[in-house]
């Protein structure tokens, strides 16, 4: 036997292992949300069954779809639900937009009366001062500078917003 052949042989033998290994009754086991450890799941029917039950097989890909579908949706809900009440949620309106204001001015050094002018001036400046890049070669000090650039900057885009600019 040459050494082609036994490589083919090899070859064919791994390939209906993969094939195998992901077939679509697993993938489906994987993927179905409201599937538990101590739940029997349900056989596929029979090609005989399929025709006087099931319809076409169109009609079975079909349905199989919606499930997968319907499934990935509510797992999606879920994950987006749990993240949000974990970190809170972001963007918030704040409780008192006044008092925001005046955090904002206070971030960016300016008078609570500054134009918006005065505003990007001194965003500008502080960024300058700031910026990460300044910061490379020490990870402590980029780290804080970069949270120091996220305040300035949404301190000077709420406060462009509400200055009209």
């Amino acid at each position: 036997m040459s050494i082609g052949k036994r490589l083919l042989d090899l070859a064919r033998s791994n390939v209906t292992d993969f094939r195998d290994a992901f077939s679509s009754d697993a993938l489906r086991d994987l993927l179905n949300s409201d599937h538990t450890p101590d739940d029997p799941i349900e056989p596929e029917p029979s090609a005989d069954e399929s025709t006087t039950k099931g319809g076409t097989t169109g009609a079975k890909a079909g349905r199989r779809a919606r499930r997968f579908k319907d499934a990935a949706e509510d797992a999606w809900e879920r994950a987006y639900e749990n993240a949000r009440a974990k970190a809170g949620v972001r963007g918030d309106p704040p409780s008192d937009p006044l008092a925001q204001r005046r955090q904002w001015y206070r971030t960016l050094e300016v008078d609570s009366d500054a134009d918006l002018r005065t505003v990007r001036k001194a965003y500008r400046k502080q960024l300058l001062q700031y910026h990460p890049d300044r910061h490379a070669s020490d990870p402590e000090k980029y780290k804080a500078a970069t949270e120091v650039t996220r305040r300035l900057t949404e301190a000077y885009n709420g406060l462009t917003r509400y200055l009209g600019g």
